[in-house]
């Protein structure tokens, strides 16, 4: 059993399989975000008390969602399927457009593809021609349309076409997921149990539980001086003959921008160079077949009449903001650069495969995570099969959102459903628990609840404060199998950002001082440029930072159990990637 750690520890799990006494939790996580974040993406907050319900149904719960799409299953995509609903569908003035077949990658075909086949896409939905109604296009009303056609004694429409109700509820909401850093800006999204706004009416008062983690502006990040030699790495050579090869953790987010410790630099003419030496062992890779698989779905769907939606179409994460004519740093830009940081820190001898999903402003579509995912399943499938050089060990996820309802929410989830594909290929999921202070189910990560204890788990992780208490931000609930320390951590943030903010004050040195002759370092005398981040180092805060470093101890295990039984990091087969998982997660006392 290993020492006790006030860095990471796994919470002992006693309500193993589902309901436990903090789901009725009455604090509802995240009710809002800017309007400009949700006009910017299409986005709409469900109200409760103002959302059109039907019989039979639970009452929603807040949630934020994307207004012209729905989650679609594939067979339900098929022309018979969408000629039933959109004759219930115009009803309302609506139509759905099915995502385009055959975008995928030209991947060889795996064992799985039939499981991804199944897996919703997104839909767009669009004022219907000729049903001489005017529509506002609400993905909520069109869900509810179908739900209330589907719940009717009979539906000529979904009769003829072979559907029935369990068909309809496997149709979701394209949820909008944030990330999990506790917000880098003023003018930001927030969230949490406690509200110290003098403008609100809740009659909480005293200060937030995020105030205590906030420094200039607002901010929660803040550049630092770190004084440390970037941890050793080791040649491919020795990973090679120690490990079999390098592990891999896959960080779906904001993708990377430069930093001399991830081995990243900045072109010239624009994007990132992640082998400047030309020794094809970076730190940080990326998969341009996933990244394009996801501008392809993206692109095709704006086309259709998803306008507000933003097109995911490189892997670098920019820009660093939304809004050029104030200059203000974006809330989420560095995050994956950061994240990409601790993993240096804690298992340098990994590679982060980087899977760009996240808008600099913590936006995430779930279409997006759904169909990186997928592809990201093909790819370790591949390579469990002959291509060990394609092979992720496990799935870094910060970000999350709040379902509307539970109900059937692990049977009708695509995420839910493309993650257990990962689960089975043996590959470990760590996500996120959020920062909202709730114990309201915050997904994937509470998906954890649904992992068998026998099988290579999903795992939740809540955030520790430096001393190794729980920070106040963190969610909390019996959902959260884990816990690693993620207030005010230190890690590497992009050098090529300087945002608009200044110094408050500037002025030119002592002449008594000169700069000596050759000095690259600046002469000014100033007070601290808030984000001025060419030093390189940040301190962050939250569950965002929770979950890479847990697995980045999870991959840390993985070494040590191939560098001290002589068991590799190969072969790389579906059998023998769960065996070393449970191997691994064993040695750091993980009890399921």
């Amino acid at each position: 059993m290993p020492e006790p750690n006030t860095n990471w520890f796994f919470q002992p799990r006693r309500h193993r399989n589902g309901a436990g006494p903090d789901d009725s939790d009455s604090a509802p996580g995240l009710i809002g975000l800017p309007p400009a974040l949700l006009q910017r993406h299409g986005a709409k907050l469900l109200d409760p008390e103002r959302a059109v319900a039907v019989h039979g149904y639970p009452p929603p719960r807040p949630t934020v969602y994307r207004a012209r799409t729905l989650l679609v299953p594939g067979d339900l995509q098929e022309p018979a399927a969408v000629r039933a609903i959109n004759a219930i569908l115009a009803r309302v003035g609506i139509t759905l457009i099915p995502s385009a077949p055959g975008r995928d990658t030209d991947r060889e075909q795996t064992d799985i593809d039939e499981a991804l086949a199944r897996l919703p896409r997104p839909a767009a939905l669009v004022p219907a021609k000729d049903v001489g109604v005017p529509a506002v296009v609400d993905a909520w009303v069109a869900l509810q349309t179908l739900r209330a056609a589907a719940a009717a004694p009979v539906d000529k429409a979904l009769a003829e076409a072979g559907l029935d109700e369990v068909d309809v509820k496997r149709i979701g909401l394209e949820h909008l997921l944030v990330g999990s850093a506790i917000g880098g800006s003023p003018v930001g999204h927030s969230g949490g149990g406690l509200v110290a706004n003098p403008n609100d009416s809740s009659g909480v008062t005293g200060p937030s539980s995020t105030d205590s983690y906030v420094f200039s502006g607002g901010d929660t990040r803040t550049p630092v001086t770190l004084l440390l030699d970037p941890p050793r790495r080791g040649s491919a050579a020795d990973a090679t003959r120690d490990y079999g090869r390098r592990p891999v953790i896959a960080v779906l987010d904001t993708g990377v921008r430069a930093h001399p410790w991830l081995e990243v630099k900045a072109k010239p003419g624009g994007g990132y160079d992640i082998d400047p030496n030309g020794q094809g062992d970076g730190f940080i890779t990326v998969d341009h077949d996933i990244q394009k698989a996801i501008m392809a779905e993206g692109t095709y769907l704006a086309e259709k009449g998803d306008k507000p939606r933003q097109v995911i179409r490189n892997p670098w994460d920019t820009p660093i903001t939304a809004d050029p004519l104030v200059g203000e740093l974006d809330t989420d830009t560095g995050h994956c650069t950061f994240i990409s940081g601790i993993v240096r820190q804690v298992a340098p001898q990994a590679r982060v495969l980087a899977v760009r999903i996240m808008h600099s402003d913590g936006a995430v579509y779930e279409g997006d995570l759904i169909c990186a995912l997928r592809h990201l399943a093909k790819r370790i499938a591949l390579a469990e099969a002959d291509d060990p050089d394609k092979m992720v060990d496990v799935v870094s996820l910060s970000l999350g959102y709040f379902d509307e309802t539970e109900h059937d929410v692990t049977f009708s989830s695509g995420l839910w459903q493309v993650i257990k594909v990962l689960l089975d290929l043996g590959v470990v999921v760590v996500a996120a628990a959020g920062n909202y202070s709730t114990s309201r189910r915050f997904y994937p990560a509470a998906f954890a609840a649904e992992t068998p204890a026998d099988q290579v788990p999903l795992i939740s992780v809540g955030a520790l404060n430096p001393n190794g208490s729980k920070a106040v931000f963190s969610d909390g609930g019996h959902w959260i199998t884990a816990w690693a320390s993620g207030a005010v951590v230190v890690s590497t943030y992009p050098v090529d950002i300087n945002a608009s903010r200044t110094p408050d004050l500037r002025m030119r040195a002592h002449p008594a001082n000169p700069m000596p002759p050759g000095a690259a370092a600046r002469g000014e005398r100033e007070s601290l440029d808030p984000d001025d981040y060419s030093g390189g180092f940040a301190v962050w805060s939250g569950t965002s930072f929770s979950a890479p470093l847990l697995a980045a101890r999870f991959i840390r295990a993985l070494l040590e159990g191939a560098a001290g039984s002589g068991l590799k990091l190969t072969p790389c087969s579906q059998l023998a990637t769960a065996n070393r998982a449970q191997a691994a997660l064993k040695a750091m006392d993980w009890q399921g």
